[in-house]
């Protein structure tokens, strides 16, 4: 193991820029100059033991843009995972927003989880004023060191990759892609490693997307050459990016992917949720469920040789909440229509949502998120102990759980802004600090298409009038059984 600094960053890179960042980053502190290179750059190493088993923390975007969202980030992932007996923390980019000066009080906060962290590069990490790719970290590695590398622990070879390109000939921003210097990079570092290490690739543009996938800066352009490279490995890749949680298992292919995945990839879902949006909870941070219906939090794998079980756990939850369950009703689509069109319906007109009208039985449908689930997952649903129904994957179903908690406030987020802009350009704060509130609107509302993980089933319609039990059951990737239960009437 490499030692730690104050912050609990790793030390085992050294930035040689001799002349320092150039002249047109100027917005954020970039690089000083380094001077020639030194005689000598030594990294120390200690013995540590070795580790077959061990966990990891794994978090996706904990995207602050301000001190506000830093406390809620103190608040919720810090404090969660302080106690955990995880062995190191890593951060899959998007790390602060776009406000740069924010990483000294970021990364004391980070600390305080008490294991390494290990960060990896997001395109809200950028220099924005640079012009070539190559200084588009300066400030970022200023900060935190190199913005990819390696290292092993247990049987398990981390790759941390740069998959943000900026600026980009085919984007007029950031582009998902990783750099010809750095594909030879780990070309190297992979003739090193025994061909039985588990390898987990981490990246904050994932290789292959869900809900962005029509879009390729969302993806990573050249992922067939790094398919090739890595062909015949025991691989899992890690992204970030997208603010969903999905499980895409070795074979599977959707529509904009151009080939199948060889290998198991998982988008990790995002400490800040929607961008730490929505009512705040009862320990004072915003709930913030993510467009895919999933609230906020972050991921735990737990590693035994070569081999990983990974769970995510929810922000506030218990370790064992994994699914969530309601009933998609005509009284529930009349609400939801009246108050996605401006209306002024309110959380209060659904105290009835686990009541089903007797005559609405016949098109009432019961969808569960299942946060970890493969659309190959078989999940059934028990009604009253008794009778089992099937459920159907489906990717043109909305949850009616999570919209409700998406909706009924303004999705305001204080300091969503890049150098002061909102989405639709507009200008609001100062140049670096927080802009006012923004409404990101129904992109972000768990609709039709917008989740990979959502099961449903006709409610069986010789229910009787009265009070009634359903139990959601499945079996997750490493054998788990998962279960939520809903007590329900019909009237």
């Amino acid at each position: 193991m490499t030692p730690v600094d104050e912050n609990n960053l790793p030390q085992f890179s050294y930035v040689h820029k001799p002349a320092g960042s150039p002249d047109e980053i100027q917005r954020f502190r970039g690089i000083e100059p380094t001077g020639l290179l030194p005689n000598m750059v030594n990294f120390p190493l200690y013995r540590v033991g070795k580790e077959s088993d061990f966990k990891a923390i794994i978090t996706g975007d904990t995207q602050v843009y301000n001190d506000r969202e830093i406390n809620f980030l103190r608040d919720s992932l810090v404090k969660e995972v302080q106690g955990t007996k995880a062995s190191f923390c890593i951060s899959m980019g998007d790390n602060v927003g776009d406000d740069l000066s924010l990483y000294p009080r970021y990364l004391e906060v980070m600390s305080k989880m008490g294991i390494p962290v290990y960060y990896v590069p997001g395109n809200h990490d950028l220099d924005y004023d640079a012009t070539s790719d190559e200084d588009s970290y300066d400030t970022m590695k200023s900060y935190m060191g190199a913005t990819y590398y390696s290292f092993n622990y247990g049987d398990v070879h981390f790759v941390i990759l740069d998959s943000v390109e900026y600026p980009s000939e085919s984007s007029s921003s950031y582009n998902g892609k990783i750099s010809d210097a750095e594909m030879e990079w780990l070309a190297n570092d992979l003739a090193y490693v025994p061909m039985d290490k588990l390898i987990v690739l981490n990246m904050h543009i994932p290789i292959v997307s869900d809900l962005d996938r029509g879009n390729d800066q969302h993806q990573v352009d050249n992922r067939e050459d790094l398919y090739a490279l890595l062909d015949g490995r025991k691989v899992v890749s890690l992204g970030g990016h997208t603010h969903t949680l999905s499980h895409f298992k070795a074979g599977d292919e959707l529509e904009g992917w151009g080939q199948q995945t060889p290998f198991d990839q998982i988008i990790v879902g995002a400490a800040c949720g929607s961008w730490w949006s929505g009512d705040l909870d009862d320990t004072g941070v915003p709930v913030s469920y993510m467009r895919d219906g999933v609230p906020r939090g972050h991921m735990i794998f737990a590693f035994s040789g070569n081999a990983y079980e990974d769970v995510y756990k929810a922000g506030a939850k218990a370790y064992d909440k994994q699914i969530h369950m309601a009933f998609l009703t005509d009284d529930f689509l009349s609400w939801y229509d009246n108050r996605n069109a401006g209306g002024d319906a309110t959380i209060k007109d659904l105290e009835n949502r686990n009541i089903i009208a007797s005559d609405q039985l016949s098109t009432a449908k019961l969808v569960a998120n299942v946060w970890s689930a493969n659309k190959e997952d078989k999940v059934v649903f028990v009604f009253d102990k008794r009778t089992i129904v099937n459920a159907e994957y489906s990717e043109d179903v909305m949850d009616p759980y999570a919209l409700p908690l998406e909706m009924y406030v303004l999705r305001g987020v204080p300091g969503f802004s890049l150098f002061g802009k909102n989405w639709d350009g507009s200008f609001t704060g100062t140049e670096y600090g927080p802009g006012q509130a923004v409404d990101l609107g129904e992109w972000l509302h768990t609709t039709s298409g917008r989740s990979t993980h959502l099961f449903q089933c006709n409610v069986p319609a010789d229910l009787e009038v009265g009070a009634h039990t359903v139990e959601v059951i499945t079996r997750n990737t490493h054998g788990k059984v998962l279960r939520e239960k809903l007590v329900f009437e019909v009237e």
